[in-house]
This record gives C-alpha cells, sequence and structure tokens, in this order.
C-alpha cells in the first residue's frame, strides 16, 4: 500500500536499491538501442528518402537531436528514486514509492522503445533512389552521441554513493559497524 508506513526493513532498502539500479539500467539500454535505430534509420534513408513522415521527424529529434534530453531525464529519475529509498530507510514513508518510481522509469523506457521502433519503420516504403542530401548531423546530435556513456558511468557513481551513504547510515544506527566476530558468531555458533 502506497500510502501506508510500515518498518522498512534492510532487505526491503537492498532490494529497492537493486531494483531501482536495475531500472535505470532499462532506460540506458533503451535509450542507447532507440538512438542508435534513429540515427541507422537517418542515415539509409538519406539515399532513399529524406522526407519523413511527421512521427518519424518528431522521434528523430527527440531521440538523436535532443538525445541528451533523455540521459538527464534518465539520471534525475534515479537520483530521485534515491531518495526515496533514503526517506524510506529512516521511515519517513514507505518504501513502495521507491519501488513504484523504479517501475515507473522502466515502463517509461519500454514504451520510449516501443514508439522509436514504430516510427522507424514508417519511412521504409518503396521508392525510387534520390540524390543523398547534404550531412545531417548537427551539433546537438554529437552531443546526444557522447552524453549515454558519460551518463551512464556518473549514474552508477550516484549509485554506489547512495548505496555507501546507506550502509554508514546503517553502521551509525547501530553503533558500530558489523565485524568479523559478528559474520562468525552468526554463521557458525548457531
Amino acid at each position: 500500500m502506497l500510502g501506508h508506513v510500515r518498518r522498512t526493513t534492510r532487505l526491503d532498502v537492498g532490494l529497492a536499491l537493486a531494483f531501482t539500479g536495475i531500472a535505470y539500467l532499462v532506460w540506458v539500454l533503451v535509450a542507447w538501442a532507440t538512438r542508435g535505430l534513429v540515427a541507422d534509420m537517418v542515415s539509409f534513408s538519406a539515399a532513399f528518402d529524406p522526407n519523413f513522415p511527421p512521427a518519424t521527424r518528431i522521434v528523430r529529434i527527440v531521440f538523436v537531436d535532443a538525445g541528451v534530453a533523455i540521459d538527464l531525464v534518465g539520471i534525475l529519475w534515479l537520483v530521485v528514486s534515491m531518495f526515496l529509498i533514503i526517506y524510506a530507510s529512516r521511515q519517513k514513508f514507505s518504501i513502495s514509492w521507491a519501488w513504484m518510481s523504479g517501475l515507473c522509469q522502466a515502463t517509461v523506457a519500454a514504451l520510449g522503445g516501443v514508439l522509436v521502433a514504430w516510427a522507424v519503420h514508417l519511412p521504409y516504403q518503396p521508392v525510387a533512389a534520390r540524390s543523398v542530401p547534404a550531412a545531417t548531423i548537427i551539433s546537438w546530435e554529437k552531443l546526444s552521441g557522447i552524453s549515454l556513456p558519460i551518463l551512464a558511468v556518473l549514474a552508477i557513481l550516484i549509485w554506489v554513493t547512495f548505496l555507501v551513504l546507506l550502509l554508514v547510515e546503517r553502521a551509525r544506527v547501530n553503533r558500530r559497524g558489523p565485524s568479523l566476530r559478528d559474520g562468525l558468531r552468526t554463521n557458525i555458533y548457531r
């Protein structure tokens, strides 16, 4: 239940943290694949028909020309999910909000992938060969080409930072971190 606050356990936090990382990974993989798909479509179709249907032009603008915006939205969504996990670990509200955020991020990425696949296949119709237009690469396309790997590494650093932050907070609550003796006591002396 999203509004109900119950005791959030370490297992809840760990699972939400892992799922948030996986949801961002889905976002990155879909963004990478769709960007490559649209870029290939543009280079292939330039030799045949440079006039794209309106849906294909919009997808090209959003996913290739302004692809850096999609990368930034993905990383901001990851940060919001991480803050939701931290607040849930402090018993401020339910961990379900972090799960919902990660689930929504993965769903939006999947729907975006379906939209791009549909729009990319619209212009493939039998057309006569025409002259090749001038280069279509603009500065935003170049920025979008390098932004995804850079922001993916940044997202991994953010994810690890939040993981360490949660571990430090857990150690502070316990007044000491786990020792080797604690591990032996739980595994051997039962």
